[in-house]
């Protein structure tokens, strides 16, 4: 779990975006039981905004100047501090 969200939590998120017309899903022909998810083209319109925004705040909290090692350090505590307030 790399957001730390219940599946119940990303089921509604996804529903949600699907309802805005940002995504749909598409049955798997392989195994029906699972969606393939797509970005529609009003999904694709938002990427270059998300980009912006995401940008801006890792500039904000001076994550632009952190090597990947470091993030990958930070993303490791992140779950075992999740993991262990969840236990």
């Amino acid at each position: 779990m790399i957001f730390c969200q219940s599946k119940g939590t990303v089921a509604k998120t996804l529903r949600k975006l699907e309802d805005k017309g940002y995504i749909e899903r598409i049955i798997n022909k392989d195994n029906r039981r699972k969606y393939i998810l797509k970005l529609t083209k009003k999904g694709e319109e938002v990427i270059p905004v998300l980009k912006r925004e995401a940008d801006y705040w890792h500039n904000s909290v001076g994550l632009a100047e952190v090597s990947e090692e470091t993030m990958d350090v930070i993303r490791a505590v992140a779950r075992k501090s999740y993991n262990l307030v969840n236990e």
